[in-house]
């Protein structure tokens, strides 16, 4: 009897043992699926109708104004019907110690494929994360200034976009390009711009519409491009809900004339903190605070996240 009882014993831990190992198993396997270390066999992590794990409303359009130190890179995530198209304008890296602050954003959104990757312009701060972005996700479409410029970041990146043999799209001022549900016109650089030597106005300036609202993107035009911009296009064009504002705060941007025909609720500015240039500069501070304009910029809250329903635009507050 004492025998069997020992053996029953035995049986016994066997079987808590044997439970114990599955419970951590399974424990680990949720917590890989968790931190992307492994695929979701069980369906642990439910994605929403955009194929992301995220808190923000089906059917909205999404802006995300990422930090990444005094450079530049906006997210786009577009309602298409039942799914989403994303764009990135501009792929700036604050530094050569933070190459992979977009790729890991764009990954931890579950973003797999960029519907277009707009550049605005040559510079190191709208481009240093570019190639990156490129061999880690797939980019459908590129869109670039038709400009002359030669740094080699600038023409490595170039080689890259035809090594990987994806579309070129040449800005051109006036074209609409249809996006999901939402529409992005071209409104810089004029061929004025480009036959110029500053690199800044050879900046990409886009006005995307969805439903009733809409959000203008300047990279770093200057004062000159606004004017070409104002004199091509009626003020009717050119009010927009969230205006990017251009340069980084700079004062050789956002001139009164331009920030009256925008007539912006919102102005973004994405810059680091404690930056050598001094941007925002306290002109166009002074400009946008006497219009009453709210003012979101990375350097005092990090990325920013505004959404839209088609109708109104918001502020998402992220829960750190």
């Amino acid at each position: 009897m004492a025998k069997r009882k020992n053996v029953n014993k035995t049986k016994k831990r066997i079987r808590q043992i044997e439970v114990i190992l599955y419970i951590v198993i399974i424990l680990a396997i949720v917590a890989g699926t968790y931190f992307g270390i492994f695929d979701d066999p069980f369906g642990i992590i439910k994605p929403d109708k955009t194929g992301t794990v995220t808190e923000l409303d089906d059917g909205k359009f999404q802006l995300h104004m990422i930090d990444v130190g005094q450079a530049d890179a906006f997210l786009l995530r577009i309602p298409d019907g039942k799914s989403v198209k994303n764009i990135l304008i501009d792929a700036g890296s604050p530094n050569k110690t933070r190459p992979d602050t977009i790729p890991e954003y764009l990954l931890s959104l579950g973003i797999k494929e960029l519907e277009m990757l707009v550049l605005t312009h040559p510079h190191y701060d709208h481009i240093g994360a570019a190639q990156k972005v490129i061999e880690s996700t797939n980019v459908k479409s590129v869109m670039i200034p038709d400009c002359d410029h030669s740094t080699k970041t600038w023409i490595k990146l170039l080689e890259k976009i035809d090594e990987k043999n994806i579309n070129v799209i040449f800005s051109e001022v006036g074209k609409t390009l249809a996006v999901g549900d939402a529409e992005m016109k071209i409104l810089a650089p004029s061929d004025n711009m480009l036959a110029g030597k500053e690199v800044n106005d050879y900046s990409i300036v886009a006005k995307v519409t969805y439903g009733e609202t809409s959000f203008m993107f300047t990279g770093d035009a200057e004062s000159d491009s606004e004017a070409e911009i104002i004199k091509a296009f009626p003020a009717s064009e050119l009010k927009c809900n969230v205006l990017k504002v251009g340069h980084h705060g700079s004062s050789t941007s956002s001139s009164q004339a331009f920030l009256n025909a925008v007539k912006p609720d919102i102005a973004l500015i994405s810059c680091g903190k404690g930056n050598d240039y001094g941007h925002p500069h306290k002109e166009t501070m002074q400009k946008l605070g006497d219009m009453g304009i709210n003012i979101f910029r990375t350097d005092e809250m990090g990325t920013v996240i505004i959404v839209s329903d088609g109708k109104t635009v918001s502020r998402l507050e992220i829960n750190k």
